[in-house]
């Protein structure tokens, strides 16, 4: 048990450490600004600051000790999924947790309050209850901030996650088409072109160049237009068909009115790469992939945008597709860091011949 508190403070987004000394800065804030007051005031009490400094100390110390309580609540507002029930769930939790910290400051106030005069306050009295029911609000607005801290902490992580698995995402991209191989296959095309069409080789060459400027000079924004990234996979499926010939058969099927659409930065080139890699490359046949977008059914979003792709495949070769799990593990982490759980990602084959990747997220447009 003790293992599994230890573990919810190491699963903070800020170490505890830091959290701690957050609290201090902010009780020592608070002590000097309640001497102030004191000060200006000119009160005709001493200033305790025993019972100042304990009381705000107490109350920082105890959010310390609900922080993980207080970051499993930011998980649950975090996600992005609008349900009554859930929406009346987390504002009951709060405003149950803001009452619970009150409580038990209060009652840790009375036993300082207690060692220092020797006096018992009645936790049912009229003051200790207007006290508490004002406190509480203190509480909440405390509460507030802490969630805001922590929800603020973890996007920024799951950004820097993102910004990682994309830096990394066009890496591979690069490596991949640099390949000697892939190039000395597509050179070596090209050059059998020069003499027999002259247009189509220097056609390919114009995409093989702004392929490799793509990659080269592509900056890091998580979310690119539909219309770029379309551009980016028709450059790639181009120059895959001059390697493989006759053998690759590419067929669009793309909606009206979805080219300014915001999707995630290469999030279909993996999708497309193992439609060839595990559709194509196997078999001595012609392969057929089929890159669909259109509108998402409604049920799962107000708007959402689908993004498909589906290939051909023998039968023999499913346990290989199945073994294709890091890259698609890969694409729903990104799409888990970005949507939360307002996306929808399958895998599957839906014959036995034909495998189809299906990427549902909501539907986003280019400000205008």
């Amino acid at each position: 048990m003790l293992r599994n508190i230890f573990q919810s403070y190491k699963n903070l987004p800020i170490l505890p450490s830091r959290l701690a000394l957050i609290g201090v800065v902010l009780s020592i804030f608070f002590i000097a600004r309640e001497y102030t007051h004191h000060i200006i005031n000119e009160y005709n009490y001493p200033f305790s600051w025993f019972f100042v400094s304990s009381k705000i100390l107490l109350t920082y110390s105890f959010w310390f000790l609900f922080s993980p309580l207080v970051f499993a609540l930011t998980k649950l507002i975090s996600i992005r999924k609008f349900q009554m029930g859930r929406v009346l769930g987390i504002i009951i939790s709060i405003i149950v947790l803001s009452v619970f910290h009150r409580v038990v400051v209060s009652r840790a106030d009375d036993l300082v309050y207690y060692f220092s005069t020797g006096y018992l306050k009645d936790f049912l009295g009229a003051n200790s209850i207007t006290g508490l029911v004002v406190g509480s609000f203190s509480s909440l607005i405390e509460l507030l901030v802490l969630i805001a801290l922590f929800f603020a902490i973890e996007s920024q992580r799951k950004y820097l996650i993102n910004q990682k698995e994309l830096i990394t995402a066009q890496l591979r991209t690069l490596q991949m088409q640099m390949h000697p191989h892939f190039l000395f296959n597509t050179l070596h095309s090209i050059a059998s072109m020069i003499d027999i069409d002259t247009r189509e080789a220097q056609r390919m060459i114009t995409k093989m160049g702004s392929l490799m400027r793509t990659i080269l000079e592509k900056d890091s924004d998580q979310m690119v237009t539909l219309e770029s990234e379309l551009r980016f996979i028709k450059d790639y499926l181009d120059l895959e068909q001059i390697r493989h010939q006759d053998r690759l058969n590419i067929r669009y099927e793309v909606s009206e009115g979805l080219q300014k659409a915001r999707i995630p930065n290469m999030i279909l080139q993996p999708l497309v790469e193992n439609a060839i890699k595990y559709g194509l490359l196997p078999n001595n046949e012609q392969g057929r992939i089929t890159v669909k977008i259109d509108s998402a059914e409604k049920h799962l979003f107000r708007e959402g945008l689908r993004l498909e792709v589906s290939n051909l495949t023998s039968v023999t070769n499913q346990r290989k597709v199945a073994g294709a799990g890091v890259g698609l593990a890969n694409i729903k982490n990104r799409l888990a860091n970005l949507y939360g759980s307002n996306f929808n990602f399958v895998a599957r084959f839906v014959s036995p011949d034909l495998y189809v990747a299906t990427v549902i997220i909501p539907l986003t447009e280019v400000e205008s």
